[in-house]
C-alpha cells in the first residue's frame, strides 16, 4: 500500500462517510502501524498500545473499532485475552469501488475548486522564508491554524507529518505549502497543500531554501508564459503545470 494515497483517500472517503473523531484517529494508528510494519496484510496490535495512542478505555477502542469493522475499513480477528489481536487495513488504493466513489463525489468539488493556475501568485515573501530567521519555532499545525484560522484534522495532521517523518522533508517546508495553498486557492482547499508537497518532493525540494529557489524558478516561469503568450509577446510557449515538472525541464503545449 502507498501510505501517502491511503490517508489522501481515506480524507476524500470521509467527506460522503463521516466519522467520530476518535474513530478518525484510531483508523490513523493503524495506518500508521502497518506502514512502520511493511504493510503486511495482516499485522497485530495489543490492546493497550492503541489505548495509549488514542487516548481511550477498551470499551471505547472495542466501540470505534466495530465502527471501523462496519464501515468496511478494516478486519478484526481476536485472539483471545492473552494475545494481541489481528488487523486488516482495507486498502482504498487497490479497491477500484471506493476509488470510484471517491472521485465521484468527493472530487469534483475539489476540482470544481482546484484550477490549474492555483500555484501561480507570486509567494517569495513567505512567511516560512522570514519566520525560519526568526529563531522562533513554528510547528505546521500552528502554521495550519494560523494561516486558514482553524487547526488540521488529526488526519490531515498525519498525512502532513508523513512528508517530514517518510519523505523526510524539513518542517518549514511542508508550513511553506500551507502558506503558498492559502495565498492561492479562494478557499479552504487541503488537497492544493499535498498537491504542493508533492511538487516539491519529486522535484527534489526538501529543504527551505531548495522549496523558496523552485518557488521562485516557477513563478518566473510563468511570469515568462504570459508575457510570451501575450499579443504583444508573438510566441507560443507551452505550460508548466507543476514545480515537478519545471525541475525536470518538462513542457506541455
Amino acid at each position: 500500500m502507498d501510505y501517502i494515497a491511503e490517508l489522501n483517500a481515506f480524507i476524500d472517503w470521509l467527506e460522503t462517510n463521516p466519522l467520530e473523531p476518535t474513530t478518525q484517529t484510531l483508523w490513523m494508528h493503524l495506518m500508521a502501524i502497518a506502514n512502520k510494519s511493511g504493510c503486511p496484510e495482516w499485522f497485530t496490535v495489543a490492546n493497550p498500545l492503541l489505548q495509549a495512542k488514542v487516548g481511550v478505555s477498551e470499551n471505547t477502542l472495542s466501540k470505534h473499532r466495530n465502527y471501523l469493522v462496519q464501515k468496511g475499513r478494516i478486519q478484526y480477528k481476536s485472539q483471545g485475552k492473552q494475545k494481541a489481536g489481528k488487523y486488516k487495513i482495507i486498502s482504498f488504493t487497490s479497491n477500484d469501488a471506493v476509488n470510484r466513489e471517491v472521485k465521484g463525489e468527493a472530487n469534483r468539488e475539489v476540482q470544481s475548486e482546484v484550477k490549474s493556475s492555483a500555484l501561480l501568485k507570486d509567494f517569495n515573501s513567505s512567511a516560512s522564508a522570514s519566520s525560519s530567521s526568526s529563531g522562533e519555532y513554528e510547528s505546521f499545525y500552528a502554521a495550519h491554524k494560523r494561516v486558514f484560522g482553524f487547526e488540521c484534522n488529526p488526519f490531515q495532521s498525519g498525512l502532513l507529518a508523513g512528508y517530514i517523518d517518510q519523505d523526510g522533508m524539513e518542517e518549514s517546508v511542508v508550513i511553506r505549502a500551507i502558506e503558498r495553498a492559502g495565498s492561492a486557492a479562494a478557499g479552504y482547499n487541503f488537497k492544493l497543500i499535498t498537491r504542493i508537497l508533492d511538487d516539491y518532493f519529486k522535484s527534489g525540494a526538501l529543504t527551505l531554501s531548495q522549496a523558496i529557489e523552485l518557488d521562485k524558478q516557477y513563478d518566473a516561469r510563468k511570469r515568462n508564459l504570459r508575457v510570451a503568450n501575450s499579443p504583444a509577446g508573438g510566441r507560443k510557449l507551452g505550460k508548466v503545470h507543476s514545480f515537478a515538472e519545471l525541475a525536470k525541464g518538462a513542457t506541455q503545449e
